[in-house]
């Protein structure tokens, strides 16, 4: 795992803070575009060990995309979501008005008494931990929190192919603000030294359709566009097993 923006002193948390000031509606539909497959990694998860929560706690949820998409299945009763960003907190009141959601760092010393001895069948924290200068940190106040079921995800983006390309690119300036770089070892060693038990794993290579591609790279040139058609729909979604292996994937847990 390597730490990030060091040239520029910046954190995960400024780069987010940045897009939710300076662009807060198109980071949020591309967080919309991108939460189906995060949701049915959590679906398989929860359907594979017969869980159905009443209550889900989203934990670092952004705009809410995550919690939108699961409270569009009703997958549980009551919706609650947190994040540092009260930018991305009222984003959520305004067209989230069912789901509990408020700001809050998770890691300060009275986060917990927000929730006094409310207790959360299902806590969930995707995409969260590779933003994080000390995801351990973050893992460790989680466990104050009163929860049955806990499921994080993150990419895996120091695979084989991902290694080489780091070589030759400068990681403290990633695009999307990632300061931890996770493969299956780094992510699962993580999770254990928060003292959690992994009791089951989704590994999945995602992809986004043709259309979000063209909207988001509208600006590149022709070739540009090509190469991030093919890295981002087509090797992802017709040669899965390989490109996850290999390049790039995300992956789910799942603790009690």
């Amino acid at each position: 795992m390597v730490p990030s923006f060091l040239d520029s002193g910046l954190t995960g948390r400024d780069h987010y803070h940045s897009k939710y000031v300076n662009s807060l509606e198109r980071q949020a539909e591309w967080l919309r575009r991108g939460a189906k497959q995060k949701a049915d990694a959590i679906c398989a998860l929860l359907n594979r060990n017969g869980l159905e929560p009443v209550s889900i706690m989203d934990i670092g949820c952004g705009t809410g995309a995550v919690i939108s998409e699961l409270q569009h299945r009703e997958i549980a009763g009551s919706y609650y979501a947190v994040d540092y960003s009260v930018e991305a907190i009222a984003f959520i009141k305004e067209n989230l008005p069912d789901v509990h959601s408020m700001a809050g760092d998770i890691t300060e010393v009275n986060f917990t008494e927000l929730f006094g001895k409310q207790e959360f069948d299902l806590v969930i924290c995707s995409h969260v931990l590779e933003h994080l200068e000390h995801p351990l940190q973050f893992l460790d106040a989680l466990v104050d929190l009163n929860w049955g079921s806990f499921i994080s995800e993150v990419p895996l983006e120091n695979l084989v192919f991902g290694r080489m390309k780091g070589a030759f690119q400068d990681r403290s300036r990633h695009p999307a603000g990632h300061v931890q770089f996770f493969n299956k070892s780094d992510f699962s060693r993580l999770i254990s030294r928060a003292g959690l038990d992994i009791v089951d794993t989704y590994v999945y290579a995602p992809f986004f359709n043709r259309e979000t591609i063209k909207a988001v790279y509208s600006d590149c040139s022709q070739v540009q566009c090509f190469l991030k058609m093919c890295t981002e729909h087509y090797f992802p979604r017709y040669g899965s097993m390989l490109w996850a292996r290999l390049y790039h994937a995300h992956m789910a847990v799942l603790c009690h």
